[in-house]
């Protein structure tokens, strides 16, 4: 087996994810936990050593977020002291017509991934996991299987609401083997889509004497695909045009119509792994840096101090401050006194004055929050402003938004006016 990775770091971000963007910026570039929402995607292919890639290929949506994530790629290599990003591991970025769709992108992707590749590690951008891929390959292999896509269980905040006498929108339905070895439906998950009725091939149902329709499964945006015939096939079907919502849906049907085609494998992800999609501001983006800095710090790369918490050596916190276990702060921040931090990350570069109480948040980088202010369950985009005794709840306020002194902003997504 010789394997190749691609990180599809493109794709467009919901309303209040936006709001936290400065000038068009790339959403995979915004902090999840203390590194960019893309470093875990590709860290994630970088750490296989079993079936090690010979190259990664991270395609980006337009020449401009190209060259950022290049940028990036070599500062994370410049002070990576964990060898994860060694410099032996060839990692490309392409750029794509900005408008492009993942699987188009996939496809485009061909162009840098050697004739000898067998197969393909894809990992959307958005992804944030510590799943070993070796061992998903090592099923890959042993099941023979055309593609494998990863299932992880759904977390606690990750929930669509529903109505009663109404079909859900947003709904993922996931269709396992009853020995949960093959994924054998793959239906909804857009954002905006509501399925009254899930359609069953009848090749399906002839091939399988019984299989579970799944809704605490998550199609984790993680597969491993065979190489020649996945890109055979995009060439052949140019109308999938999305990876997770029509190639593997394809592949799922495919398995059981045609004769002599290979299965679509399900890989299990362990309840001890982390893997979400950050595919929203609130509550992904949110949770997920929360989960990671705490439950699950080893995912920063960063060493936990003896208060259970990380706090970089260049930020300064005044007297009778306090940073709170499962907390995480990045570097050059500076706290005045009497400050209180609990269960919340906050970047780099953020200023925090005194008397201020943020608990249950995220504050992106280069934010000012003013003396006697309370954030509570909210993100703070970057460089945004909170005036002196604001109080910021359960909101998202955009990048270089300015909150005036003494307001109450509860339940808001606040975006700067161009």
């Amino acid at each position: 087996m010789r394997t190749h990775g691609v990180v599809l770091a493109l794709g467009a971000a919901d309303a209040a994810t936006e709001a936290l963007l400065i000038d068009n910026s790339s959403r995979f570039l915004l902090e999840c936990g203390l590194q960019p929402l893309v470093y875990h995607a590709v860290r994630a292919i970088a750490s296989m050593k079993r079936h090690a890639c010979s190259g990664i290929t991270v395609v980006a949506a337009g020449d401009a977020h190209a060259g950022v994530l290049r940028d990036c790629i070599a500062r994370w290599r410049a002070n990576d002291a964990s060898g994860i990003f060694a410099a032996n591991v060839d990692i490309d970025v392409m750029a794509v017509d900005e408008d492009a769709d993942t699987a188009r992108a996939l496809a485009a992707a061909e162009a840098s991934v050697d004739g000898r590749t067998t197969t393909l590690v894809v990992v959307h951008g958005d992804v944030v996991t510590d799943v070993a891929l070796d061992d998903m390959l090592s099923h890959h292999m042993c099941a023979q299987a055309m593609a494998t896509c990863a299932l992880a269980g759904k977390r606690l905040w990750d929930v669509v609401e529903t109505k009663a006498g109404r079909a859900p929108k947003g709904m993922r339905y996931v269709g396992v083997d009853a020995e949960e070895q093959k994924v054998v439906l793959l239906a909804g998950g857009e954002r905006d889509e509501a399925m009254k009725r899930l359609k069953l091939h009848r090749s399906a149902l002839n091939s399988n004497a019984e299989m579970v329709i799944r809704t605490d499964l998550t199609d984790a945006k993680v597969y491993a695909l065979e190489a020649r015939e996945t890109f055979a096939l995009l060439k052949e079907k140019t109308y999938l045009r999305s990876v997770q919502f029509d190639l593997m849906p394809y592949l799922c049907a495919e398995q059981f119509r045609a004769e002599g085609a290979r299965a679509v494998a399900a890989f299990m992800v362990k309840p001890e792994n982390y893997c979400v999609v950050v595919d929203s501001a609130k509550p992904a983006l949110l949770e997920a840096s929360r989960e990671i800095t705490s439950e699950f710090h080893h995912m920063n790369d960063k060493p936990l101090s003896k208060y259970d918490n990380v706090v970089d050596g260049s930020t300064v916190i005044g007297a009778k401050s306090t940073i709170g276990p499962g907390c995480a702060v990045g570097a050059q921040c500076s706290f005045k006194e009497k400050c209180s931090v609990k269960k919340s990350v906050i970047l780099s570069d953020c200023e925090v004055g005194a008397g201020v109480k943020i608990s249950n948040s995220l504050v992106l980088r280069g934010a000012q929050i003013g003396d006697g202010a309370q954030i509570q369950g909210s993100i703070i985009g970057p460089s945004a402003v909170i005036g002196a005794h604001a109080t910021v709840k359960d909101s998202i306020i955009g990048a270089q938004y300015e909150v005036e002194s003494d307001d109450d902003i509860t339940s808001e997504t606040l975006k700067r006016k161009d």
